[in-house]
């Protein structure tokens, strides 16, 4: 028997040999693991905003947040109690220096913002402390040349909060393309990511897995919350103010931050011109204005009769019968950021541009739109309505009210939750969970799937000169050798070595303030060129 059991296994060892030399040869049709296309994924709302406060209260921490954007900052050494008090310090001012035109733009001063301690929105347990309310991926904000890969926000809120005293930070880091020469399919690590996150088990895995990114980075791809991403050129810090003794002479406002230095080296949060918010008297009658010149009225209402005007009923040229959402979605501005305001007021209609617009205005937009061959359905009226869209104080509360809304063509503007688009609870506003989440989710599913872009048609614009249509990527394939990139990047090379030098080298403040400057320059120079660049999914990017 076991003669015949030995002649059996040997039989058995041959034949296994021969069929693995037969593999061998002739190939096998299995891939091996690495080979297989992965599969599909069906995104959801969890890969493009992350709203529970429990789950994101300690990976997510404000300190957290700080102490990380104070370690990349470079400059002389500061805190974060130190670089906040720089916002808090704002508040207090009355007017600004605006960095394109010069002109001293006023602001509403604010004196109850003005006076709270940093050190309490650094402490969950203050009543001012500052708690993160949401996660949002806006990838849709990507420029059609790849060149970023569109914004990755953290929304803080205020701890404690009632009618008259509430505040948001938002902290919008606007990430470099990891490999620039791949062009958008370069985003692919950071998209994927977030794709991924629809298939986790539970808001506890989101969570850590997007802390990862946001604070180490992930493989290729550098942590999102970086100094340089809110400001060194790309990204900014916006807060929404409504701390108030008297909301008559106090309202509801929206401001930005740049990441700069202060004389001493300092990392500070620097104010800056809201994007897209034009100051709103430019829309009505001049009237013997001490900062804007009849050249100056007539210099932003030629720009606004063109692209931004165009942007602004694209999606009607594009498609006829476009859907409300279509609409919603689609219509942008780009207003020229000469004319942008130092703040953004979304109580009432004071920064409204279909309020009390000259009637001259009026009747060149009713030419302009007439001259659109391929528009119908949308009025003067409802085109300045689109208009106040555009601003921050439009987008998050005066834009939803009635006698504000009707933008043409059946389309609605819808509500906010009272100025804010995700509240203290972590809910969610109409225009978000109807309009904007929807497209999103659409946008990350199809850039999975293929990494083309899912919409970036733009129809011609009458009188305007027609841009290049082919959108040139660049060859580099670091991030920040991007050239949107390098000069700011150069220049703060130069001023740490200033800082780094001996106190008692002569003139040495003289240099600082001068390479400060030059800093300014190259941060606006790169934020105008990569803001002329078209959008991948609308012709212009929104907020």
């Amino acid at each position: 028997m076991s003669v015949i059991r030995s002649q059996s296994i040997t039989s058995r060892s041959t034949f296994l040999l021969c069929l693995m030399i037969a593999v061998s040869i002739l190939g096998c049709d299995k891939k091996k693991p690495e080979d297989e296309a992965p599969k599909p994924i069906t995104i959801n709302k969890k890969s493009v905003v992350i709203h529970d406060v429990n789950a994101l209260a300690k990976p997510f921490a404000f300190a957290k947040t700080m102490e990380q954007v104070v370690a990349t900052a470079g400059g002389a050494p500061t805190n974060s109690v130190s670089m906040l008090k720089s916002v808090v310090d704002s508040f207090a001012e009355s007017a600004f220096v605006h960095p394109v035109s010069g002109k001293m733009i006023e602001v509403i001063p604010r004196p109850l913002e003005s006076v709270m301690n940093p050190t309490d929105w650094l402490n969950p347990a203050s009543p001012d402390g500052m708690i993160p309310v949401g996660l949002f991926n806006r990838f849709d904000l990507a420029p059609a040349d790849g060149s970023n890969c569109g914004e990755y926000r953290i929304v803080y809120a205020k701890k404690s909060s009632e009618p008259l005293d509430r505040m948001t930070i938002i902290f919008e880091a606007r990430v470099p393309n990891p490999n620039p020469s791949k062009g958008l399919a370069g985003c692919a690590p950071i998209t994927d990511f977030w794709a991924e996150r629809s298939s986790d088990a539970n808001v506890a895995q989101t969570v850590t897995a997007l802390e990862k990114l946001y604070y180490q980075g992930i493989p290729g791809v550098e942590p999102v919350v970086k100094a340089e991403n809110y400001g060194l050129p790309m990204g900014q810090l916006r807060v929404n103010l409504f701390k108030t003794p008297n909301p008559r002479t106090v309202p509801w406002s929206l401001r930005e931050f740049l990441v700069s230095f202060d004389l001493d080296g300092r990392a500070i949060f620097k104010p800056e011109p809201v994007d897209d918010s034009p100051t709103a008297a430019l829309f009505r009658i001049a009237s013997g204005s001490s900062v804007f010149s009849e050249e100056d009225f007539n210099s932003f209402r030629d720009a606004f009769l063109g692209q931004p005007l165009c942007n602004l009923v694209n999606p009607d040229r594009i498609k006829k019968n476009a859907s409300a959402n279509d609409i919603i979605n689609g219509i942008s501005a780009g207003y020229d950021p000469r004319f942008n305001d130092f703040e953004s007021i979304s109580q009432g209609n004071a920064d409204n541009p279909a309020t009390e617009t000259d009637l001259l205005l009026i009747n060149q937009v009713k030419m302009r739109l007439a001259a659109l061959s391929d528009l119908s359905g949308v009025s003067p009226a409802q085109l300045m309505n689109r208009a106040g869209t555009m601003t921050c104080g439009g987008c998050h509360q005066f834009s939803a009210e009635d006698g504000n809304n009707d933008l043409g063509n059946n389309a609605t503007w819808p509500a906010s939750l009272g100025f804010v688009h995700v509240d203290e609870t972590g809910a969610l506003s109409p225009l978000l969970n109807d309009v904007f989440i929807p497209q999103r989710i659409k946008i990350a599913q199809q850039f999975k799937e293929n990494r083309a872009a899912f919409h970036q048609e733009a129809a011609t614009c009458p009188g305007v000169a027609v841009a290049a249509k082919k959108v040139i990527t660049s060859d580099v394939t670091k991030s920040r050798e991007h050239d949107l990139y390098k000069s700011v990047d150069s220049i703060r090379t130069k001023i740490q070595k200033v800082i780094q030098a001996s106190e008692a080298e002569p003139d040495k403040s003289a240099e600082l303030q001068t390479m400060l400057q030059e800093l300014k320059q190259a941060t606006d120079s790169a934020r105008k060129q990569e803001s002329a660049t078209q959008g991948v999914y609308t012709p212009a990017r929104t907020h």
